[in-house]
């Protein structure tokens, strides 16, 4: 009787570790994944951006030829904003707004691409992206082929993938736990699902980090830009054809002041640096 009991004491202990420590886990990998996806403001940070809204709204009621200038200066509040750690959808569409209305329209094309990393499907974000391009109308970039497979990817924002990745972890752990316990079929079966739904969530979260995070992605900032097979203006151009504004390209490697890239053909070709701004 005393070998059951302790048995069974012991079965107890050893799930209780195991939840706890498998959700310890599953959080670090959490957080570790997508760690420039998430920031808590400070009180100090907080104090900066009202201060950077406050000039964005002074800035407004300026007459139209100083406010250029003004909105220059707002847009660099809101980016000391970021530079403190602070990254969500509406503070990269304020800087956005801001360098569109400081006449920068390549600086608001990349805040806007980093607000639809938070707010994929927020209107007004698509609306004043489209309004920095203006007349321009540059290549979409071919869909990769896990993003048919992971349909939701450009629907849900950074944040919500992980909070979903996280509780579904959380959950599958503690059914996980109780099916030790009480050996009932379909409960682990239950499990078995909420496993599988937890390695897909992970799996998506992850590929949010690895394009995000991992690869390096850049916008044409010049009207129309000439790629060139080297790092010098003595290289033949790469393409017949100008590259035209607000195109997107995936930055692959410097050398003194050129750049590297790739673009959506797929080949790769140098441009100096400040024909492009990173995001």
């Amino acid at each position: 009787m005393m070998s059951f009991v302790g048995s069974k004491f012991g079965t107890i202990l050893s799930t209780i570790f195991s939840t706890i420590f498998g959700t310890i886990l599953v959080l670090s990998v959490m957080l570790f994944l997508v760690g420039g996806c998430s920031a808590s403001p400070n009180k100090q940070r907080t104090q900066l951006f009202l201060e950077a809204q406050n000039a964005f709204e002074k800035a407004e009621k300026l007459p139209a030829e100083n406010q250029p200038k003004e909105f220059y200066r707002v847009a660099t509040m809101f980016q000391q904003v970021i530079d403190r750690g602070v990254q969500s959808g509406p503070i990269y569409y304020n800087l956005g707004n801001a360098w569109l209305r400081a006449e920068e329209p390549g600086r608001a094309l990349a805040a806007y691409y980093l607000a639809q990393r938070y707010l994929p499907l927020d209107p007004y974000i698509a609306s004043n992206k489209q309004i920095a391009l203006a007349h321009h109308s540059p290549p979409e970039s071919p869909t990769p082929i896990i993003e048919y497979v992971f349909f939701w990817q450009n629907s849900i924002g950074c944040r919500e993938k992980i909070w979903c990745s996280v509780l579904l972890a959380v959950v599958t752990f503690i059914s996980g736990a109780i099916a030790l316990w009480v050996r009932h079929r379909r409960l682990r079966r239950l499990t078995l699902t909420l496993l599988a739904f937890t390695f897909i969530a992970v799996c998506s979260t992850g590929y949010d980090w690895y394009r995000f995070e991992w690869i390096r992605h850049a916008v044409i900032t010049v009207e129309k830009a000439v790629p060139r097979k080297g790092n010098s203006e003595q290289y033949e151009p790469l393409f017949t054809t100008p590259v035209p504004f607000g195109t997107t390209v995936t930055v692959l490697d410097e050398r003194n002041d050129w750049t590297r890239l790739r673009f959506a053909s797929g080949q790769d070709g140098w441009l100096p640096k400040n024909h492009i701004i990173e995001f």
